[in-house]
């Protein structure tokens, strides 16, 4: 059965569009003078806005309140406009998310006001709770300062537009992979205080799951995907990670945040997955400074060593991995040339 053509005698006028939706006359002509919107004509030449335009507006003006401009989204839309449940996906968290925090916070200062007002002493754990709930308010200040201070809004722009048009339910980090670790960031910074040294058993054995779990996720892939996307804004972001993650923990203390960074990379350094890797970076970085190229019998025979470790500590794919840790790791120099020697092997 075909479809049916787009009908104008069954959609709204511009001022009716306008007035049911909540925006102006002007607005929708600002929207179709950007090209974002196409209405039908009436056989007297009006405007009519039909449930297709209706999509698009909801979808033009939730990225403006992502912070897009107008040429940005127009960028967006591309060929075709980003699917409206991808869009509406990203509203949903987003507001879900703001909820939360909000009732959470209002029943906290209720329950207190009440109490307050009946002179009975707020309990320890109440005052507790009211003290983690401005925390999460600060964090939340912290993380936004910290994003303007680290990446452009173009940069932003370019991101927050690239999510738009992922599928509906798409991130790159789940939140409870998000919740794990910060968790595990948690456990550094007990150690770290404790005066465990990063070699240590305890610290060893946090860094073991933290790598597990990475390795688990499928986030090296999706870093990769985006550096295809837009190298600039990918390693911007992918480079802020880790000043995040240490500031969720220590909000209130930038130095401290980064002696935790340099802590947790500090542990990574000390783990068995470095000390199982560390030969077969060395040699390969002995055979490219030897000039042997990748498809010589010497580097076909590393290969499969390096190989048989990936399948072995399931590292995943030898050459993405390799390519991952080339992109996305701090390295000493001998270090990137030998995992970019292994990218090619």
């Amino acid at each position: 059965m075909k479809k049916k053509p787009k009908s104008a005698a069954t959609g709204m006028t511009a001022a009716e569009c306008a007035r049911r939706i909540g925006l102006t006359v002007r607005a929708l002509r600002v929207y179709e003078r950007a090209g974002l919107l196409k209405p039908l004509r009436s056989a007297k030449g009006w405007r009519v806005y039909g449930p297709a335009d209706v999509e698009r507006l909801n979808i033009v003006t939730a990225l403006k309140d992502f912070g897009l401009t107008l040429a940005q989204i127009r960028k967006a839309f591309g060929a075709a406009p980003p699917a409206l449940a991808a869009v509406l996906d990203m509203q949903l968290k987003t507001w879900a998310a703001r909820r939360i925090a909000a009732d959470r916070a209002i029943a906290l200062i209720q329950a207190a006001t009440v109490r307050l007002h009946t002179r009975a002493n707020l309990t320890i754990e109440e005052l507790c709770e009211l003290t983690r709930s401005t925390e999460m308010t600060n964090i939340q200040a912290v993380m936004r300062e910290m994003i303007n201070q680290h990446i452009t809004p173009e940069q932003e722009r370019e991101w927050l537009t690239y999510w738009a048009q992922r599928g509906p339910g798409e991130s790159l980090v789940s939140e409870e992979a998000r919740a794990m670790f910060r968790r595990v960031a948690q456990e550094y910074l007990e150690l770290m205080k404790s005066g465990a040294a990063p070699d240590s058993d305890a610290v060893q054995a946090v860094t073991e799951r933290s790598t597990r779990a990475w390795l688990d996720s499928d986030m090296r892939q999706r870093q990769l995907e985006q550096l295809e996307w837009n190298p600039e804004v990918t390693r911007a972001w992918a480079a802020l990670g880790g000043k995040l993650l240490a500031r969720s923990v220590v909000p209130e203390d930038p130095a401290e945040a980064d002696r935790l960074m340099d802590f947790m990379q500090a542990a990574r350094a000390a783990s068995r997955t470095v000390k199982v890797l560390m030969p077969v970076v060395q040699e390969a970085f002995r055979l490219s400074a030897a000039g042997v190229k990748p498809g010589a019998p010497e580097a076909r025979k590393l290969a499969a060593k390096y190989a048989e470790i990936c399948q072995a500590e399931g590292f995943g794919e030898p050459r993405m991995a390799a390519r991952w840790i080339v992109e996305f790791t701090p390295l000493p120099e001998a270090g990137k040339i030998g995992w970019k020697y292994l990218a090619q092997i």
